[in-house]
Parts: structure tokens; C-alpha cells; sequence
């Protein structure tokens, strides 16, 4: 009887105190493009550096989407990145990743017109019993080879799937979806700016 009393307790202090241990969902999405940003996205003749914020690196959300929710831990950066990478891949004939802090003297060496720096914004997760939508907001700043600013845009990305915890694959399903739409988003926004001439060198848009 006191073996069954102390079990009990035990059980107790677990699910109060490390639930997510024990029902938590650790989301990582597959980082991949699907066929339809390929089917949207085409190769723009232009030469761009992207550098992406030290802060999308590793960048995780805990936001459990609900009231009712078990907890939930999203992996935004480890998807993110490569998804980025292979946007800008398609959608510039030539591309540049630079993985330090930009200088002019870097995108001179590198003969960079346009530099892309993007650093995220915010993760909405919200999880009902119908369904559940991910949202990933990032803010995008464009420079010239001289580091003379010429454009900043916000972009959110959005999947809302009905059912989703009934579909093969699930939230990470839903989590890639919704990088992917915000990825595709900020390269057709470059694309347009870049094709229109919208973008003037010397720090005038």
C-alpha cells in the first residue's frame, strides 16, 4: 500500500512538473523546397548576397499554440536556413551566401550589387480543435555594393491546415509550409524590385 502511495505521488510530480517530457512534440521540419516553389519561382539573371541574421541559427520556438495544447518545441532556424539557401539558389543565376558580418570591401571583392540581409521576426503558432496555423514574420534590408541602403520589407509566411495532427506528417508538415511561404515571398519581392529598377543605386529607391 505505501509502495502504491509513493508511485502515485511520483506519477504526480511528473505530470505536473515535466509534462513536456513527457507528451511534448519536438517539431523539426524537413528544410526541403516543395515542386510548387519550383513551379512558381524562376531563375532571375542577377547577382545577390544574402546574409542571414546570427539569430535565425539555431532560433527555436516554444509557443504551444494553445490553452488545450500539449507543449510544443518548433525548430525554425535548423529549417529555415537551408530552405533559404536553395530559394535564392533558384532564384538568382548567381548567388552569394556570406557567413560574416558584410563589408564593402567584401561585396566589391565579390562584385555584389545587391546585398540581402534578413533576421526573423515573429513565430505565431495557433493550435484549435479544428486545426492548427504557423505564421513566420521576417524583416529583409536591402543594400548596395557600397552598403548604401535601399530597401526594407516585412514578409509573413502562412500555412493553415485543417485537421493537420490527422495528415501524414503533421505539424512539421505545416511548419515547413509556412517557411516556404515566407521564403518565396521575400526572393519574388527581390526579383520584382531588381527586373523593375526600382532599386537605385547610391541609396535611392
Amino acid at each position: 500500500m505505501k509502495t502504491a502511495r509513493s508511485l502515485f505521488v511520483v506519477l504526480g510530480v511528473l505530470v505536473f512538473s515535466g509534462c513536456a517530457t513527457l507528451f511534448g512534440w519536438d517539431i523539426r521540419a524537413p528544410g526541403v523546397l516543395s515542386r510548387r516553389f519550383y513551379e512558381h519561382v524562376h531563375p532571375e539573371s542577377q547577382r545577390v548576397g544574402v546574409y542571414l541574421d546570427p539569430a535565425l541559427h539555431g532560433m527555436i520556438s516554444t509557443n504551444k499554440g494553445g490553452r488545450f495544447a500539449d507543449p510544443q518545441t518548433y525548430h525554425i532556424g535548423d529549417a529555415y536556413l537551408p530552405m533559404a539557401i536553395e530559394a535564392f539558389q533558384q532564384g538568382f543565376t548567381e548567388f552569394v551566401l556570406i557567413e560574416s558580418e558584410p563589408t564593402q570591401e567584401m561585396l566589391r571583392q565579390y562584385a555584389i550589387p545587391y546585398l540581402v540581409y534578413i533576421k526573423p521576426g515573429a513565430f505565431g503558432n495557433d493550435v484549435t480543435l479544428k486545426g492548427q496555423a504557423i505564421s513566420f514574420e521576417t524583416e529583409a534590408f536591402v543594400f548596395d555594393q557600397d552598403l548604401g541602403f535601399l530597401d526594407r520589407f516585412r514578409t509573413t509566411g502562412s500555412s493553415d491546415s485543417k485537421k493537420v495532427f490527422a495528415k501524414k506528417g503533421g505539424p512539421q508538415v505545416n511548419l515547413n509550409a509556412a517557411l516556404e511561404n515566407n521564403i518565396e515571398s521575400v526572393v519574388l519581392h527581390i526579383q520584382d524590385a531588381a527586373r523593375s529598377g526600382r532599386w537605385k543605386i547610391g541609396g535611392q529607391t
